[in-house]
């Protein structure tokens, strides 16, 4: 019998979370409804052997696949190719779902039948502090045409929202890229080209684990893994070229993801990190002028902020790709903690 939900979770060197992950699936309809692939992606700790501890348990609902390090895109590529659920979810292994919620989740799914399924997370701090919670303002546990909504979605939807029905991969030949972090990004991209239905129930089914050592998000992860943003935004761009695009709507939802992944790989290089290589991000700009003239002269318009007008892609690119001046880079982030000072404070900023 057809499982109604494949979790594909990513798993490396994460013996000191999975078991809450594995934990948090355990429902009385896990056992007919739910597939869970634990892809154990080389790990060198224990992450395999408590995978298969609960695969022994309960293998009508765990399955362990060990292969070798390929990083996240590669457990995504494999996931896919195994499950058999009707619907297919990522799960991060450090993170985990509210039970309460899955369990009414799995209800729901069993009469719903549209492309997409959105849910509602909340964002935690290890310790389970710092509680945020992200839902969406949406006629709930309906079909809806996806294009009459996306537009208003564009900017809050991440991956920890969103469920795929698995026959949408069989549109086109998703492949998401190896060997690098941040692609969780390609997972709320291609797929949307090809979305039409979608059905919103709020339940706050995802908790987001935030500041984990070792984290991608973390400061000193993010320089180290740098030109992992243009790997990824180089595959964005490839996706839009060939993405259905018919529909208005989905195509300004595909243009407003790929310009912000675009301007933020952007801010990266040219205003919060000073010294990294950026021979790679040239190569990326002269192919931008050429494939998406508009985004190229929208990037050229970034300024530092509300009240510093300096327009410093422009200003990189009027200088023959020169290195920006280090006091640039100061300047920047000591004017961008003042503004979030001012948000904390006041409310009144956002960068």
């Amino acid at each position: 019998m057809e499982k109604l939900l494949t979790l594909i979770i990513p798993t490396y060197n994460m013996e000191r979370y999975l078991r809450t992950c594995l934990d948090s699936l355990m429902t009385d309809e896990s056992k007919d409804s739910l597939e869970v692939l634990i892809i154990n992606d080389g790990s060198k700790d224990m992450s395999s052997a408590i995978g298969h501890e609960y695969e022994a348990k309960h293998p009508n609902i765990f399955r362990v696949i060990d292969k070798e390090n390929g990083n996240y895109g590669s457990c995504i590529n494999r996931g896919l190719k195994e499950a058999t659920g009707h619907f297919v979810k990522i799960l991060d292994a450090d993170d985990h779902f509210d039970t309460a919620a899955l369990k009414q989740f799995l209800q729901d799914i069993a009469t719903i039948d549209t492309d997409l399924i959105l849910t509602d997370n909340t964002i935690f701090g290890d310790n389970d502090i710092s509680k945020k919670y992200y839902g969406f303002d949406l006629p709930h546990s309906k079909a809806l045409n996806f294009s009459d909504y996306c537009s208003l979605l564009k900017a809050d939807i991440q991956m920890h929202n969103v469920t795929y029905k698995r026959s949408l991969f069989s549109l086109f030949d998703y492949h998401q890229t190896e060997g690098i972090s941040y692609t969780d990004q390609e997972w709320i991209f291609a797929p949307m080209a090809r979305v039409r239905t979608f059905t919103y129930l709020p339940l706050p089914l995802y908790r987001y684990l935030i500041g984990r050592e070792g984290q991608t998000i973390n400061p000193t992860q993010m320089v180290r893994s740098a030109n992992h943003n243009i790997v990824l935004a180089n595959s964005m761009l490839t996706e839009y070229a060939e993405a259905d695009k018919t529909d208005k709507n989905i195509k300004a939802y595909l243009e407003f993801r790929l310009a912000r992944q675009v301007k933020y790989l952007y801010r990266i290089y040219l205003a919060e990190y000073s010294g990294l290589d950026l021979d790679r991000l040239i190569a990326f700009d002269q192919r931008l002028m050429v494939e998406h003239p508009l985004l190229y002269d929208e990037t050229g318009q970034r300024t530092m902020g509300p009240f510093i007008r300096i327009k410093y892609v422009d200003y990189w690119r009027k200088h023959h790709y020169a290195p920006q001046p280090h006091w640039f880079y100061k300047t920047f982030n000591a004017y961008n903690r003042m503004l979030n000072i001012s948000k904390r404070l006041f409310g009144f900023y956002q960068v």
